[in-house]
């Protein structure tokens, strides 16, 4: 039988009545041996955390409350239960890193060593931490079945795995015991065999009023629209920081985002999508050339980067022009509609 590349699951019976089931090419005696991916996500807000030690209870929380997440719920297809349960892959991530920046005195685009070395010690703790909470729960309940499948059972770490030149954008200081960490995993495996995804956070930061993932914010005050209605939300702690938030369409160039999110790279045991934005205005004629583009592909994939994602250009939608500068106290008072969430 043919089967398009790519296709997922195809069930067919032969005239000898037996069963095949195809996913992605390969050939499984019978559905019991299929798997399909399930993504459990959660996600840590770093805007919360004032010193990298400060890590370990979310993570450890998070990773604990996913897993048994797993065991408790239901399945709709075989498929997804048999690669739950044999990998018990999960995906936690991080919101708020632009607020976390602002408190810091950093900006995407004015980001330097010192502030690349600051966001480096701070992953390092993050990845740590959740690595740390799985490998614990294997040895209280016992490793997944497809757990000698990962690297982190033979004690590779993604600290081990990362591109080189992501070096020269952070100094390769540890401060975390991973040796110990490494020796561990190979003595009892890891519960998870995924842990890290930097994925899209909209909806959730705005009922916890942070910013989205790692992106940088739009505006100070956004408007957002889904299908419960029209939402006005403005930035943490708007009143102390409105002027240290490093805006995207102020951003001349996504290098700075780009290498931010090189280093934060290096502690992910998955490929993350990077997004590049651009504001017309600052290229001649409004037009973005090509050779800029390829520049900056380049240069994601040189410090080690996966996939990019979206490429955004600026038309204005969903955001308020609060006034550039803003003058002192203009979302200060109470009675301001743009201020209530």
């Amino acid at each position: 039988m043919n089967l398009p590349f790519n296709f997922e699951v195809v069930k067919e019976i032969g005239d000898d009545d037996d069963e095949y089931v195809y996913v992605l090419g390969e050939e499984f005696d019978s559905e019991d041996d299929a798997e399909i991916s399930l993504c459990t996500l959660s996600a840590i807000n770093w805007g919360k955390i004032k010193d990298p030690n400060d890590f370990e209870r979310p993570c450890t929380l998070v990773v604990r409350a996913l897993d048994e997440l797993l065991s408790y719920q239901h399945y709709p297809v075989l498929a997804a239960k048999n690669s739950t349960m044999a990998r018990r892959p999960l995906g936690v991530g991080i919101v708020n890193l632009a607020y976390w920046l602002a408190r810091n005195d950093l900006t995407y685009q004015g980001i330097d060593t010192e502030g690349l070395n600051l966001i480096h010690k701070y992953a390092e703790s993050w990845s740590y931490y959740l690595i740390k909470a799985s490998i614990d729960l294997a040895k209280e309940k016992g490793a997944p079945s497809k757990s000698n499948e990962t690297k982190y059972s033979l004690g590779i770490m993604p600290i081990d795995t990362y591109k080189k030149e992501v070096d020269t954008l952070a100094d390769p200081m540890y401060y975390k015991d991973w040796n110990k960490l490494r020796e561990d995993a190979k003595k009892y495996g890891i519960r998870n065999s995924t842990l890290m995804a930097l994925m899209p956070a909209e909806t959730s930061a705005q009922i916890s009023n942070s910013t989205n993932g790692i992106e940088p914010v739009r505006s100070l005050v956004s408007v957002k629209q889904s299908k419960d209605g029209v939402l006005k939300q403005v930035v943490p702690e708007v009143r102390k920081l409105k002027r240290k938030y490093d805006l995207l369409w102020d951003q001349v160039s996504p290098e700075g985002y780009i290498k931010i999110a090189s280093v934060l790279q290096k502690f992910i045991d998955q490929g993350i999508s990077v997004n590049t934005s651009y504001n017309p205005k600052y290229y001649d004629d409004e037009q973005i050339p090509m050779s800029v583009m390829i520049q900056h592909l380049l240069m994601f994939y040189k410090y080690g980067g996966k996939q990019l994602y979206y490429f955004n250009t600026n038309d204005g939608a969903g955001e308020i022009d609060v006034g550039t500068p803003l003058a002192l106290g203009e979302l200060d008072d109470e009675s301001c509609e743009s201020c209530k969430i």
